[in-house]
């Protein structure tokens, strides 16, 4: 991606995204490992099929955000800002 000066300029990849995918991915991984939390037993008792899917659903868009996002720029000590 090229910026020719037009408009406004493309937003800076820090890596955030991947990041916020990657927590995502693990709180749906805690998830599945308590279902004995609030949310999922209130899930079980309306709509038990939901309660078993949404852990699962959970994770897996979270490491899909993390895969296509770019990733983090990590800082080396010796670098300048």
């Amino acid at each position: 991606m090229t910026y020719n000066g037009g408009g406004s300029k493309p937003p800076q990849q820090d890596g955030r995204q991947a990041i916020a995918g990657a927590v995502i991915a693990i709180l749906g991984v805690v998830a599945a490992a308590n279902p004995r939390s609030v949310v999922l037993k209130a899930l079980s008792d309306s709509a038990p099929q939901l309660a078993t899917a949404i852990p699962t659903i959970i994770s897996a868009c979270g490491a899909i955000i993390a895969a296509l996002s770019p990733p983090p720029r990590l800082a080396r000590g010796d670098e300048e800002k």
